[in-house]
């Protein structure tokens, strides 16, 4: 008599369970009938206008040029502004300039713990995967480490909070007129 009861309570708690989840997505019927016509819709998309099917891709293969030249040694020329456009400072450059918050390792961990039940499980979290140059890009600031090119051609790292602009090319800035133009040949070429 005890097992039967504690079944038929278990049978119903599922029951009522399931039935509150149902409720959350469709109190009404409404949301479930919604969803199905947008997949319907969607459907309909992917037949007769079918996402295209490119043999080769410019915008990846003009990515993957960027790589390639930010992994050279690159002559460039950075230039930085204050947030009202006016030039604060410039100097000859090694690169494109490295934002403050790269990382080496992945700044996410995966948490594997439950903490109701006492037992480990693996997380859902997604964790970052390195970029092709084997660094984790900033996602929080505009800050910007240029490596300026001092005496000799030591690099000098040079913390900059405003935004920076680094030419691939000799410049000449005018911190009178505000201005900056070009003074040069491109140290670099994308094929």
């Amino acid at each position: 008599m005890k097992k039967k009861f504690l079944l038929t309570t278990l049978a119903l708690l599922t029951i009522g369970s399931t039935t509150a989840q149902a409720g959350l997505f469709a109190s009404d019927g409404t949301s479930t009938i919604e969803a199905e016509k947008v997949d319907k819709q969607q459907s309909q998309y992917a037949k007769s206008q079918p996402i295209p099917f490119f043999n080769f891709s410019l915008e990846r293969h003009l990515l993957i040029e960027l790589y390639r030249i930010r992994n050279q040694r690159v002559a460039t020329h950075s230039v930085w502004r204050s947030i009202t456009g006016v030039i604060e400072g410039d100097c000859p450059s090694i690169t494109f300039g490295l934002p403050y918050d790269t990382s080496l390792t992945s700044p996410l961990k995966a948490v594997a713990e439950d903490t109701v039940h006492g037992w480990t499980k693996p997380s859902l979290t997604s964790v970052d995967q390195p970029e092709p140059n084997g660094i984790y890009p900033s996602k929080n600031t505009s800050a910007t480490w240029v490596f300026c090119v001092g005496e000799g051609g030591a690099l000098d790292p040079v913390y900059v909070e405003t935004k920076v602009t680094a030419y691939p090319y000799p410049v000449h800035v005018d911190y009178e007129t505000n201005r900056v133009t070009k003074a040069g040949k491109s140290s670099v070429r994308i094929k």
